[in-house]
């Protein structure tokens, strides 16, 4: 099998490429499915995620959505299910089946490494302490492992700092999307009102443009970036860090210079969309750590024709 990049070479910084649901963009396999993960291992990927639920009776299984209907041939919420009964679905346009959580760790525990997982935590309800200590006790045969990282990242701020009471050893990402945003698309969403700087904020100081746009979103994101203590990344989107530079502020220079030694990720990047050359050489310069893609095989195509 051919070899897959793992980073693209920039003015001397290694950027890792992450493997957004555990896609490489070929469509071997559908989406955060357990062979797909054992493709990327075999292949040599640095820098896998795929996202996690959680069943009625406390099963974390890899899908992305609340509800079963998009991606499996199941309907109704994942949370009112139970994971015997998912177990029984298959993923859409394939005869394979829903994994668990605890399938992928048998899975993570026998890649050789160096492989950093990203767990995307998808629950958005508050999880109990027990349910979290459940996600932990879940992933605990791969923490210590030699040669892989296991990062638990999630939008819930009050999720994670559930996690990091629980189990403080777990490492931590947040996007703080939720807190501070711009707008994307035409469904809604929180923050619900794009504010006076244009950005998706429902903070009072958004109200009314007092600011040099600059500095609001300095202290925005300074604010957000303390919401859990001790995170290792920081996930951006990539439209807010696009339209952040656009208005003279660069968020990944700022969250360096906050959090020195923790990395900033920016999702979701595809070489299929427009202007992706100009926007993938927009955020090298900007100095992001990691780029997240559903088509890391052609991002790195098109970086090195990109590349002088």
């Amino acid at each position: 099998m051919q070899p897959l990049p793992t980073h693209l070479e920039y003015q001397n910084r290694r950027v890792l490429l992450k493997y957004h649901r555990a896609q490489t963009g070929e469509r071997h396999h559908p989406p955060n499915a357990l062979s797909a993960i054992k493709e990327l291992i075999a292949r040599g990927a640095r820098a896998i995620e795929f996202d996690v639920g959680i069943t009625l009776d406390g099963v974390y299984i890899l899908l992305h959505d609340p509800h079963l209907e998009r991606e499996t041939t199941g309907v109704g919420p994942v949370r009112l299910a139970t994971h015997t009964e998912i177990k029984r679905l298959h993923l859409r346009g394939s005869h394979e089946r829903v994994a668990t959580l605890a399938e992928a760790v048998a899975v993570l525990k026998e890649a050789e490494g160096p492989l950093k997982v990203q767990v995307d935590l998808k629950e958005t309800v508050p999880l109990s302490e027990e349910e979290a200590d459940w996600l932990y006790q879940t992933l605990k045969p791969l923490l210590g492992k030699n040669g892989v990282e296991v990062v638990v990242g999630c939008l819930a701020d009050w999720n994670l700092r559930t996690l990091r009471r629980v189990a403080p050893e777990l490492e931590l990402g947040f996007d703080p999307a939720f807190h501070l945003d711009v707008p994307v698309g035409e469904f809604l969403r929180l923050p619900v009102r794009t504010n006076a700087y244009g950005y998706l904020d429902d903070h009072p100081l958004g109200y009314r443009k007092v600011l040099p746009t600059p500095r609001y979103l300095a202290d925005r994101l300074e604010a957000t970036s303390y919401l859990v203590p001790g995170v290792r990344e920081f996930y951006l989107r990539k439209e807010f860090v696009l339209k952040a530079l656009d208005d003279g502020f660069n968020p990944i220079e700022h969250l360096h210079r906050l959090h020195p030694g923790v990395a900033v990720d920016v999702w979701t990047l595809d070489a299929s969309e427009e202007n992706a050359r100009e926007k993938l050489l927009r955020l090298l310069r900007a100095g992001v750590d990691q780029i997240t893609s559903n088509t890391p095989l052609a991002l790195a195509r098109l970086f090195e024709l990109a590349s002088p």
